[in-house]
């Protein structure tokens, strides 16, 4: 790719952005078992447990900002909509709709839900991208085969994605650092340079007019 023009962006790590707020999540859950199973002050439950919802909730987003369009990935967003969820359960727990064990062992597939989650996304290697762009010049839609093309416009939010699977895509969108515009290649989902190698993008890259490079991905 470098020798079409396109360079390799660093992404920022944000795990112990995430952990930590997660972790402080852990506690009120963990209480909330114990009071459950020693029966001692099970009215508290409820708001701990909503508590530990908001807490991993907090953890979850600040996790996956890291990376724009993650939530089009279905591990990452079915993970996140149960955390949400899990809010509005233990608000029915308060009701008497339904029962404490069941908020609890909801909390608790939706927290494990959340971690595999996280852990898909941190463990992803970061192939991302970037090109300098005009915000005039529109996306050369006819180098890109079998993408889906959201706009051919500069946009800051996806522009055009490709998906493997469910949980591994490319997309291209724009992206604004103080006066300097880009064009970024972001592919999620992807563990190791030989599948990286291993991928068919469909994309004629010379399309794309871009500066010359000496080195190639």
């Amino acid at each position: 790719m470098r020798k079409f023009g396109w360079r390799p962006v660093q992404i920022e790590n944000r795990a112990s952005k995430a952990l930590f707020p997660m972790a402080w999540g852990f506690l009120p859950l963990a209480f909330c078992w114990i009071m459950w199973y020693t029966g001692v002050s099970g009215e508290f439950i409820p708001w701990l447990g909503a508590a530990s919802m908001f807490l991993m909730l907090i953890g979850g987003l600040a996790g996956v900002s890291s990376r724009v369009g993650t939530l089009n990935a279905s591990k990452i967003g079915v993970a996140l909509v149960s955390i949400c969820f899990g809010v509005m359960v233990w608000a029915l727990v308060t009701q008497g709709t339904v029962s404490v064990l069941f908020g609890l062992l909801y909390s608790s597939a939706s927290v494990y839900l959340l971690v595999k989650a996280l852990d898909f996304l941190f463990k992803d290697a970061g192939y991302v991208f970037e090109m300098d762009w005009d915000v005039k010049e529109k996306l050369p839609v006819d180098a890109l085969s079998d993408w889906d093309i959201k706009t051919t416009r500069f946009s800051q939010t996806c522009m055009a994605i490709k998906r493997f699977s469910g949980n591994q895509f490319v997309q291209l969108y724009g992206a604004v650092e103080d006066d300097s515009v880009f064009l970024r290649f972001d592919l999620l989902g992807c563990q190791s340079r030989e599948e990286f190698k291993n991928l068919n993008f469909g994309i004629d890259w010379p399309e794309f007019k871009l500066e010359d490079s000496s080195q190639e991905e």
